[in-house]
């Protein structure tokens, strides 16, 4: 399976994602957008991967190479590509398909437990998840459904925290591929400027749970192995 990543921000890379694509050898490749916006051609990848950043899907005068991310989005799943985005990647994907993004009333920063919805228990990508379970968000905005997809999960805070359009495309809010590395540097950007809320929590709060990043490690990569089991899948009976 070839993966095709778009990155969104220098600090936001694939973290655990590329440790299940080191161990299953396949093939990666990372177009850094807010440099270059010379994208693969859809013919060269299986999978696409939406990284997240600070930013929001609106703000495209300050960042217009994000109406050609949307776009190349909407391109790809027309194309029924495999499409999985994180957080601004999931927003980036609701925007795509024709829904609104816009700041929530509540941020949420650390760990937070999701509730799966009754669709989320009888999806092929969520069914073998918990009722509950344990990730972490960071992010200031929100989106509402697409029309026409399904939500898998959702929070006290935020509604809309993971959804399935089509069967082939998955946009999470929540963040399962940081890694302890990358709480690191956000603990350090939030001792500059720690917000206050009800859903926010600092540094000393998240910072040295390995238990739940293996947690969300694990989720990740269910999710991931189901992906690739259905690619698989697919690709065979095409070529059979």
């Amino acid at each position: 399976m070839r993966i095709y990543c778009l990155q969104n921000d220098p600090l936001a890379g694939l973290g655990a994602i590329e440790t299940w694509i080191n161990e299953k050898g396949y093939s990666v490749t990372t177009t850094k957008a807010y440099e270059n916006t010379c994208f693969l051609s859809q013919d060269d990848y299986d999978l696409l991967i939406i990284l997240g950043g600070p930013m929001g899907v609106y703000e495209e005068e300050e960042y217009p190479w994000l109406r050609m991310v949307k776009e190349y989005i909407s391109e790809a799943i027309r194309g029924e590509k495999f499409v999985l985005g994180i957080c601004l990647g999931a927003q980036l994907i609701a925007s795509a398909l024709g829904s609104r993004v816009y700041p929530h009333t509540e941020k949420e920063i650390g760990w937070c437990q999701l509730e799966r919805t009754k669709e989320g228990e009888s999806s092929h990508l969520f069914n073998g998840f918990p009722e509950t379970f344990t990730v972490f968000q960071f992010h200031g905005d929100t989106f509402d459904l697409p029309k026409g997809a399904v939500r898998l999960a959702e929070s006290k805070a935020c509604l809309n925290q993971a959804f399935l359009y089509d069967n082939r495309t998955l946009g999470l809010q929540f963040h399962p591929e940081f890694t302890e590395n990358t709480l690191s540097h956000l603990a350090e950007y939030l001792r500059h400027e720690q917000p206050e809320g009800p859903f926010i929590q600092k540094p000393e709060e998240f910072l040295n749970r390995n238990d739940l990043l293996e947690g969300a490690h694990s989720l990740l990569f269910t999710i991931l192995e189901i992906i690739s089991r259905k690619y698989q899948e697919e690709y065979a009976l095409n070529n059979c």
